[in-house]
């Protein structure tokens, strides 16, 4: 069962791109071609500057047709899909290479985090959406550790070319997926030699280079305020990527949201938002995720300890932590 959820604006909004059309740069051979499409659950918007606009617009197209591609693999609600069928026989032999990959990677941060990202919460989630649904309320707490006998990355197994889940077990890859699929499409881009662009997933964000004017300027707004933006992060072939209470959840007061403690059964509540700037939008992607349910002194310490990688994250109280190396323009503008 699908859980239902409000969503609200991402904190990462681009400043300088427009979400469609077609506009020109100070060089007047350079033009600004966009795309938005909704896949994934999300919307996707493509930018690319080029002096080729045929080029521009099928690299575009080839991009969209590669995120299609992995959703019809990845989507746990496409009956159809590779990973519905894992679900459902819990075993497959010779997995595509997109499920091979977020599989794998998700183990990866799994170990890393000392479980704080688990791919396999999806029932604890299903049972905040029929509960929710169905009574207006939270479950209960026997409902809950019911449902969290199941949660256990371990119980995964990837090996021989086959993916093994247990009996017991739903997998979801929504923590992730968007990430590989961002990515994937700046590599389509890369390969149509498409040298300045930014592909968007409603603000897991991948930057192929600077725009014409210089980097990609991406307003970070406040998660309980949108009228004030946080930072200003610059992107330059790097990635962006935000997690936070405010994007899916179950109750106003946003105690019950799409964010699991994998440990506990219930929503990660001391963070309210948490953004990661590395290399790609893969890691970019689960970090965010794990770096919520750590809290700021786990979370930051994680921060701290991977290359490449920094972040900015916002507790509950509104304190707000920034890594020993996190870049941005401004602190604080008012809009």
């Amino acid at each position: 069962m699908r859980f239902t959820y409000r969503t609200y604006t991402r904190l990462l909004l681009i400043l300088s791109v427009l979400l469609t059309g077609t506009t020109a740069t100070a060089d007047s051979s350079v033009q600004k071609i966009s795309r938005t499409e909704k896949m994934m659950d999300t919307f996707f918007t493509i930018s690319v500057y080029s002096d080729k606009r045929e080029t521009a617009e099928t690299a575009i197209g080839e991009a969209f047709n590669g995120i299609k591609k992995i959703e019809s693999k990845l989507s746990i609600y496409n009956e159809d899909s590779e990973i519905a069928r894992l679900i459902k026989k819990k075993m497959i032999e010779s997995p595509s290479r997109d499920l091979e990959a977020n599989i794998s990677r998700a183990l990866y941060y799994s170990n890393l985090s000392n479980g704080a990202f688990d791919i396999t919460v999806q029932p604890i989630l299903e049972l905040y959406n029929r509960t929710f649904l169905e009574k207006g309320s939270a479950p209960s707490v026997e409902e809950i550790n019911r449902e969290l006998k199941k949660v256990d990355y371990k119980r995964i197994i990837l090996e021989d070319e086959k993916i093994k889940i247990g009996e017991d077990q739903v997998i979801t890859l929504g923590a992730i997926a968007k990430g590989y699929a961002v990515e994937e499409a700046v590599e389509t881009l890369r390969q149509h030699n498409i040298t300045m662009a930014l592909v968007d997933a409603s603000g897991n964000m991948r930057a192929l280079g600077k725009k014409p004017e210089g980097a990609w300027n991406i307003a970070m707004e406040d998660p309980r305020d949108m009228n004030n933006y946080i930072a200003i992060i610059p992107l330059d072939n790097n990635a962006v990527s935000t997690s936070g209470d405010y994007e899916r959840y179950f109750d106003e007061k946003k105690e019950y949201h799409h964010i699991i403690n994998p440990k506990t059964g219930y929503s990660a509540t001391e963070l309210i938002s948490v953004t990661i700037v590395t290399d790609n939008a893969f890691d970019a992607d689960a970090l965010s995720t794990a770096v919520f349910v750590l809290g700021k002194e786990k979370g930051m310490a994680l921060i701290e300890a991977l290359p490449g990688v920094e972040g900015l994250i916002i507790t509950r109280e509104r304190e707000i932590l920034r890594s020993s190396g996190f870049k941005e323009i401004n602190k604080k503008t008012n809009n």
